[in-house]
């Protein structure tokens, strides 16, 4: 039996929110009900084997089977529905040309069905979507002797050197599984891992050219493998080499230019993240320039990045020195729709950060008044190291308020909450612990005590290999020894003054 209630648990907050509008506006009978049983498996109070006693009042396993399969079915049509979001309806129009063009034709409606088949078949190609041409060009040769317009010599070309495309494509798929595959298996033997050397192997091995593996969207395949890497080594400063080289050879090639345009997007946005994790912020605004007139050209994307782009160049631009105008960029991102979206809740820690480099604390609380679910959530929805920055800038608000004993519990809670994450991260949990004597005893701070105790406490990196992140909580407490202001010491550890 297909785990119907392990799939509903699995929806984050949002989605179950939808999941639930979704059954009550299809409009069946016996839809209460089913409405029902989503909201027993939600809740958690009773097990399965009670949902058709106190659905029904009685035990009637045959129409609990029957609710139950119908729910299943609902919850498979609302995933499909979901799945074609904003980043896929590019993808969804073409599936819905073909399907229209093949019913009008089958009707006999000849002239509009094949337009609409021509149409599809424009989509696909700037696309690039070989599957949907593949069934396009099938379509075409099937129905080709009620268009006498139709060349099928052509066409059947068409379909062979798409199926030659169709090939490269499941190759680089399989070539990526393994790299992955790879790269697992050496971080669980400890050995130390050769990209490039593992690449030259995989290539070979599934007898991918040197043509077909370099492209946008086969680059944006790898470089999350690479980032992946440096998420277990946290060698970043690796990640920016191998992007740059290869995005380089890429975009010069001529032929590349209009091919997976929404990977060449993505890309462009992670180049310009890594660069910012490299601390090359004026780079970094170069790509998403780049990527904004990509998007110029390309509407259909521009709501997907829009959000993104703007907390990029506010942070750029927060650690360019130019703290006021990263506010006004910021809020523009506030101003976006979706406040459960990753990319809102992105914005909304990068603005608290931004008022709390301003000092502006009763703004960052009016943020934080918004973040009302739990962390166990918005690790699903965002990650630990969100979660980190979050509760740790909140603490930092709440020091600079004097709200000792809020800082207190909320300190204690959260060593208490993530003691398995701090446990494999030294560096956070002894700025923790420096971090309580701060508040507590101020007066020790400033000693030479204390200053020498924590920088030899703490793992230095050079500059270029440390997170951004983590000199910027750094900058906190060093601003408290030196006596300065934390937006200013946080510029002078980014640039490496001091």
């Amino acid at each position: 039996m297909i785990p119907l209630t392990d799939i509903i648990h699995k929806l984050s907050k949002e989605e179950q929110a939808k999941f639930s509008n979704f059954i009550k506006k299809s409009g069946k009978s016996k839809q209460s009900r089913k409405y029902e049983l989503f909201k027993l498996i939600l809740d958690e109070k009773f097990p399965a084997r009670e949902f058709p006693k106190r659905i029904y009042g009685k035990e009637n396993k045959v129409a609990y089977h029957q609710l139950r399969k119908r729910l299943f079915d609902d919850l498979i049509k609302f995933i499909a529905l979901e799945r074609f979001n904003s980043e896929e309806e590019q993808l969804l129009e073409i599936t819905q040309l073909i399907l229209a063009g093949k019913h009008l034709i089958i009707n006999k409606n000849y002239a509009s069905g094949f337009k609409l088949l021509c149409k599809a078949e424009e989509k696909s190609i700037a696309e690039s979507d070989s599957e949907s041409l593949n069934e396009i060009y099938n379509l075409l040769i099937q129905f080709s002797h009620y268009n006498p317009e139709i060349d099928l010599k052509i066409t059947i070309k068409k379909l062979e050197r798409n199926r030659v495309l169709m090939i490269e494509e499941s190759n680089l798929n399989m070539a990526y599984a393994s790299v992955k595959e790879i790269f697992h298996t050496y971080h669980q033997k400890g050995i130390e891992v050769n990209f490039d050397e593992i690449l030259s192997y995989v290539f070979h091995r599934f007898q991918i050219s040197e043509e077909s593996g370099n492209n946008f969207k086969t680059l944006y395949q790898l470089v999350q493998i690479v980032a992946a890497n440096a998420n277990v080594t946290k060698e970043y400063h690796m990640v920016a080499p191998f992007v740059l080289e290869r995005y380089s050879k890429i975009s010069q090639k001529e032929e590349e230019q209009n091919r997976y345009v929404f990977f060449h997007v993505k890309l462009l946005y992670f180049i310009a993240n890594v660069l910012f994790r490299e601390k090359r912020f004026e780079e970094s605004n170069q790509f998403l320039s780049n990527m904004e007139k990509l998007l110029s050209a390309h509407t259909s994307y521009q709501k997907v990045f829009e959000t993104k782009i703007l907390v990029l160049q506010a942070l750029n631009t927060n650690y360019q020195g130019n703290n006021s105008a990263a506010e006004k960029i910021i809020e523009q991102a506030l101003h976006s729709k979706g406040e459960t979206s990753k990319d809102y809740l992105d914005a909304m820690v990068v603005s608290s950060m931004i008022y709390f480099h301003q000092k502006n604390y009763k703004k960052v609380k009016s943020i934080y008044s918004k973040l009302r679910a739990t962390d166990t959530w918005y690790i699903k929805k965002m990650g630990v190291n969100w979660l980190m920055n979050k509760n740790l800038i909140e603490i930092l608000t709440h020091i600079e308020l004097e709200n000792l004993d809020y800082v207190d519990s909320r300190l204690e809670s959260f060593l208490n909450k993530h003691e398995e994450y701090l446990n494999h991260d030294e560096r956070a949990k002894t700025y923790l612990q420096f971090l309580k004597i701060s508040y507590q005893h101020p007066s020790k701070v400033q000693t030479e005590e204390f200053k020498s105790t924590f920088f030899n406490s703490v793992e230095k990196k050079p500059r270029l290999q440390e997170d951004i992140y983590v000199l910027s909580f750094l900058a906190y407490l060093k601003a408290k020894m030196l006596g300065k202001e934390t937006y200013e010491t946080t510029l002078e550890l980014v640039r490496g003054i001091s």
